[in-house]
């Protein structure tokens, strides 16, 4: 089970009281959350801080499957101006073949990092679910937090090795003599350590699809990365669609990372036209490279790449206990 609480600070002010507020349901989602969360902070009571100086934060879960992993978004803010002052993040993760969360359970976690300056009766401290990820792999929330998708990425991850699953079908990479290299219109870029030739396919019923070849072009072999495809119009430059394409070895075995000079091929997709049923244009940009030795390439904007990294940490994970699990045997 992995369990961690981040934050980021600036100067609060707190009253000498305690105080109780349960996280209202998003905006989205009129339903109740089946996490419920309560939020007491006070001084001298919290024996596990520093002066007894914290919060304590009371969760509840009261859904109807195994739950395998949250990010709450904890706020404190001043309660005349509205004004965040202080925010942090709560994050569980349970492995692969640890016990699922399940309904009725209650569990406490205890938040030391409290500003030093503390006075006054003006905060309000606020809990968020940012997302919930349920045993069936559906989930719950808004996910808008980064560290959402790492934990979404590191349970799927950690299935990859567990068991056969959709999306690894989806993420794994085609192979240059099973997938189908673009052969019409095909257009070569290479940004950082990728050589992306792109263009025309037609699938066995004549339509024209997206296929796409990318070579590793470094000197370092490759885990994975993640590029995005933006049709437009090339007269008014306006878009009309974009899709993020990303790929992974989904099983930890360096043999199978994308070794310089190689080459891995990507699920075709439906190509765009515009309404006079030409060709649209398109531009592919990378967003994400993550090499054998754990550094990255690219800008890392969108959200999928925190999922392709924490894909890649779930699939250490589970490995590492594999390996544990089978030592411990061998002893």
């Amino acid at each position: 089970m992995w369990t961690r609480i981040t934050g980021a600070f600036a100067g609060v002010v707190l009253g000498l009281f305690a105080a109780w507020q349960t996280a209202a349901a998003q905006d989205h989602a009129p339903e109740l959350p089946p996490l419920q969360i309560t939020t007491e902070f006070s001084f001298g009571l919290v024996t596990d801080c520093e002066a007894g100086k914290g919060f304590l934060v009371h969760l509840r879960y009261t859904g109807t499957q195994g739950l395998r992993g949250y990010v709450v978004r904890l706020e404190l803010a001043d309660s005349e101006t509205e004004k965040l002052q202080q925010e942090e993040r709560l994050e569980e993760i349970r492995g692969s073949r640890e016990p699922m969360i399940e309904s009725g359970a209650e569990w406490t976690h205890t938040v030391c990092t409290l500003p030093k300056k503390i006075s006054g009766d003006r905060a309000t401290l606020t809990a968020k679910i940012d997302a919930l990820k349920f045993a069936d792999g559906s989930i719950w929330g808004p996910a808008a937090l980064p560290e959402s998708h790492q934990m979404i990425g590191t349970l799927d991850g950690q299935d990859f090795l567990e068991k056969t699953t959709e999306l690894e079908r989806f993420v794994t990479p085609i192979l240059p003599e099973q997938g189908p290299f673009p052969v019409e219109d095909v257009e070569s870029q290479t940004i950082g350590p990728l050589k992306i030739e792109s263009g025309l396919w037609r699938d066995e019923r004549g339509q024209e699809m997206m296929a796409t070849a990318v070579t590793n072009e470094g000197a370092t072999p490759i885990r994975g990365y993640l590029f995005t495809t933006t049709f437009f119009d090339p007269t008014t430059g306006a878009r009309i669609r974009r899709f993020s394409t990303k790929e992974l070895d989904t099983h930890g075995n360096p043999a199978d990372y994308l070794a310089p000079g190689s080459t891995w091929i990507a699920d075709p997709r439906k190509f765009s036209h515009l309404a006079d049923g030409t060709p649209a244009g398109y531009k592919i940009t990378v967003d994400l490279v993550v090499f054998a030795d754990g550094s990255t390439f690219g800008p890392k904007k969108s959200r999928e790449s925190d999922e392709v990294l924490g894909m890649i940490q779930g699939i250490d994970d589970a490995k590492r206990l594999k390996e544990e699990a089978s030592a411990k045997k061998e002893n």
